[in-house]
């Protein structure tokens, strides 16, 4: 438990580690397309979830909602990653690095978890043309058994 205290203490620090520009034999070329290749992913990770959320919001009576929040925090964890690893050429925040991971992995598992839960859910709700064709076949065939029934009451009758 002391080792997580110590962790959590020095979580900003960085002066255990030199940064990643100083390891190893980066041409600019190469640091320079992971550096921009990375922010480039953190920027579509976090656009993603910024239309989930406006989608969320103008669609009413959402079905599955935590689904949607769970994917927005999944995407937003990742998007995270990439950009501390973005970042490490110049800070080398390996601390915080390995514990947006720790929240990536647990919210991915949870997210997983509620897909495999609700799965069978899912599958059976059905597209928003589908639905209206449906009631109306349903619609339809409640008119068609009335009409049958007042048919057959007309003819009792002896009413054609």
């Amino acid at each position: 438990m002391e080792q997580v205290w110590e962790f959590l203490g020095k979580l900003f620090l960085a002066d255990d580690w030199p940064a990643r520009w100083e390891c190893g034999t980066w041409s600019s070329f190469h640091g320079w397309l992971y550096i921009t290749s990375d922010i480039a992913i953190w920027l579509a990770y976090f656009v993603i979830p910024a239309i989930i959320i406006f989608f969320t919001q103008k669609r009413h009576n959402l079905p599955f909602l935590p689904v949607f929040w769970l994917f927005g925090a999944f995407i937003i964890l990742c998007g995270s990653t990439h950009l501390i690893d973005a970042m490490m050429f110049w800070w080398p925040g390996y601390r915080l690095s390995a514990l947006v991971r720790l929240l990536t992995a647990l919210v991915s598992l949870a997210t997983a978890l509620v897909l495999i839960r609700d799965l069978p859910k899912l599958i059976e709700v059905q597209p928003k043309d589908e639905l209206k064709t449906y009631r109306l076949e349903k619609q339809l065939k409640k008119y068609e058994a009335e009409n049958l029934e007042l048919k057959a009451l007309l003819n009792s009758k002896g009413v054609e």
